[in-house]
């Protein structure tokens, strides 16, 4: 089959099914992952190439959005006599004609002769408009493209607390590199805007996978491209999120005065009566508090206590918000104020809304327990406050926020109560977690933090 011919049904591939543009390519040629790998190999020794061991793994990382080092790009484009961008491994900057039509220098001398044969041709105003208009409508996208889009987003955002950090981690990578190679692609305005949304939304998954993964500088590297990518389609309420999730992560960081700034700067985009608003609320409450700042931290507790009044007891969503994650933020901004026996109510009445269902919100779950434990263990009650310890690090998903919650709960018994057996065996649990966690998670954190997820 000619060559031109390959590379265009891999171009049809790639437009209909969505494929990398590598697959489209292999799938072209109705070759199996083995018999490409096999032909690889065959062509590298035919160019007397140096012998590497590829193998059936290794393309399929390819396929999948992590591109091969540049001795294997050179060697892929050889193999299906093309380029590095052909295959997706780069990008052409080259600028489009004007109009993004294709033509050969022959073409457009002929078009320049027949202006000055025919100059009626290219003067009707009529003609010109709609031909403007047509190009202005040119796509490279499907309706349905952008409709699988939004589904997906919404997928995650919905069950988000039923995966792992790692888990949604890979799945929302592969997706936010799809949105990548779909902006190169030629669209609409309308179009590119949406596909910045959906940038800005993956993003922001990826920004809380990577804080609950306990990675702190990738979280706030993708906080930032939600950020950049929500304000340039002037989406004021992803950036709102983008805001929201840097605050958690600085705190968690125990940087709380970056904490602050980052949810005044989401607080005063937040749109009104939305669920951004309702967290950024809090996150304002709890970083006040944790900086000590009493009547801007109290202010902002008595606004949440107003919102929680008015919101169902349990929504599910990463981008929601629910009277009983309400209580518990409360909680949390009362223990930094200092007020125990407040703090304890809060977290027993969010304690209540999730012990209906243990698979609700598990990790803000336990969190609240182990608010309500240092709560407890400020009150006088060791022995309720490591009860409500062990059920939260009994939790099946963990996270680093779980992890850290948990060092400060071990932290304020071993501070009151030193020599208590029931210290002892929550100190044994916390080095399970440890151990389980990655080793020294509990002791790379500096503070304690009662947010999160």
């Amino acid at each position: 089959m000619p060559l031109r011919v390959l590379h265009d049904i891999a171009g049809q591939v790639h437009a209909c099914c969505h494929h990398s543009l590598l697959k489209s390519a292999r799938l072209a040629r109705g070759w199996t992952v083995s018999e490409a790998v096999a032909r690889l190999t065959a062509a590298a020794e035919a160019a007397q190439l140096p012998v590497r061991g590829a193998d059936d793994r290794a393309w399929r990382r390819w396929e999948n959005g992590n591109p091969p080092d540049a001795d294997y790009q050179d060697r892929l484009a050889r193999l299906f006599e093309t380029g590095p961008v052909q295959l997706g491994f780069a990008i052409d900057y080259t600028p489009r004609s004007s109009g993004g039509d294709r033509m050969n220098r022959r073409d457009a001398l002929r078009l320049g002769v027949a202006a000055l044969v025919a100059p009626e041709l290219l003067t009707s105003a009529e003609h010109e408009a709609r031909e403007m208009t047509r190009r202005s409508e040119e796509t490279d996208l499907g309706a349905s493209s952008l409709a699988h889009l939004h589904q997906v987003i919404a997928d995650y955002g919905r069950h988000y607390s039923r995966y792992s950090a790692d888990e949604l981690w890979r799945s929302a990578l592969g997706d936010r590199r799809h949105v990548a190679g779909l902006l190169s692609l030629r669209a609409t305005l309308a179009q590119r805007r949406e596909l910045y949304v959906a940038a800005a939304w993956l993003s922001l998954v990826l920004a809380w996978a990577a804080h609950d993964r306990g990675e702190t500088r990738t979280a706030l590297a993708y906080a930032a491209d939600a950020r950049h990518h929500a304000g340039q389609a002037s989406h004021d309420e992803a950036v709102a999120w983008a805001w929201d999730v840097e605050a958690t992560t600085w705190l968690y960081d125990d940087q709380p005065d970056r904490a602050l700034h980052a949810a005044q700067q989401g607080a005063a985009l937040a749109p009104a009566e939305s669920a951004a608003q309702t967290r950024l609320t809090g996150q304002l409450a709890r970083t006040h508090a944790r900086l000590g700042h009493t009547c801007p931290a109290t202010d902002s507790l008595r606004s949440l206590r107003g919102q929680a009044e008015r919101q169902a007891p349990h929504v599910g969503g990463l981008f929601s918000t629910d009277a009983a994650r309400t209580w518990s933020v409360a909680a949390t901004t009362s223990l930094w104020l200092g007020d125990n026996e407040q703090a304890r109510v809060f977290a027993e009445q969010a304690a209540e809304t999730y012990g209906r269902d243990l698979r609700i919100s598990p990790t803000r779950r336990a969190i609240t327990e182990l608010d309500l434990g240092i709560a407890c263990a400020r009150l006088g009650d060791p022995e309720q406050a490591v009860v409500h310890g062990l059920a939260a690090i009994s939790t099946p998903r963990h996270s680093s926020a779980i992890v850290t919650r948990s060092s400060s709960l071990g932290m304020t018994l071993e501070r009151i109560y030193p020599q208590a057996a029931v210290v002892t065996r929550f100190r044994q649990s916390l080095a399970e977690l440890s151990r389980a966690s990655g080793g020294d998670a509990i002791n790379s954190r500096r503070g304690g933090i009662g947010g999160g997820s």
